[in-house]
């Protein structure tokens, strides 16, 4: 790893890096044992929030409210990548579920208010405002996510694809992706694909005691935990 990414202006004190905890912010968190990387020709709002085993490349820009946070598995920005106001990017499991980390490669810009889980996008992409990506989920290259859409657990889209206004990208079950606006036909699909199986590694036709299964999942691995502020 460069070294450019150690030392103090990893976790906000005055140094190179254009960041810094301006207004008494809590912008960058110490997770266990793993701590924000930031390039120095990143630029980082002080509003931001960055939580443990993140990696921010070169030329990055994570606008106010952006919310970047892994729960073990890695968060790594390539060069170049934009983070819109209140996006939300998070690696998800590890200790108590499935990992997924995240990957989002050079000159992809996520747009306000999205929400990206435990997914990988490729360079180039646009991601417009209020998408979401689930667990799993594998985007190629200058692909462009418009407003509202969805791109669900464990599909794989090729590059230069593009998923409409509130449309929904699901998978068959051969594997290749389906992208419709048909509500019916992605919900039929999305049960195929099993998403509490894929992300908690659960499946119970009882959803009360899936759901409080699932719930203490997370309540456990949030204990497992020891934030520090940075």
């Amino acid at each position: 790893m460069d070294d450019r990414l150690s030392g103090p202006q990893s976790h906000g004190e005055t140094g190179p890096c254009r960041c810094d905890v301006r207004g008494g912010q809590t912008m960058l968190v110490q997770r266990n044992d793993d701590r924000p990387e930031i390039h120095p020709d990143a630029w980082v709002a002080p509003t931001a929030h960055l939580v443990g085993n993140v990696t921010v490349g070169p030329g990055c820009v994570i606008d106010h409210g952006a919310t970047i946070v892994s729960s073990g598995p890695p968060v790594h920005l390539d060069s170049g990548v934009a983070v819109m106001p209140g996006a939300v990017v998070r690696s998800v499991g590890g200790t108590h579920r499935p990992a997924f980390p995240v990957r989002i490669g050079a000159d992809t810009l996520v747009g306000p208010l999205a929400a990206l889980a435990g997914c990988t996008l490729g360079a180039a992409c646009y991601v417009a405002t209020g998408v979401m990506v689930f667990q799993g989920a594998l985007v190629g290259d200058g692909t462009r996510l418009s407003a509202g859409s969805i791109v669900h657990v464990t599909t794989a889209l090729p590059p230069n694809s593009r998923v409409g206004l509130r449309h929904y990208a699901v998978p068959r079950g051969d594997g290749t992706p389906v992208i419709t606006a048909d509500l019916a036909e992605a919900r039929r699909l999305l049960a195929a694909a099993g998403f509490f199986t894929e992300v908690f590694g659960e499946d119970d036709p009882d959803l009360a005691a899936l759901h409080r299964t699932a719930t203490r999942t997370l309540r456990d691995e949030a204990l497992t935990w020891t934030d520090t502020p940075l």
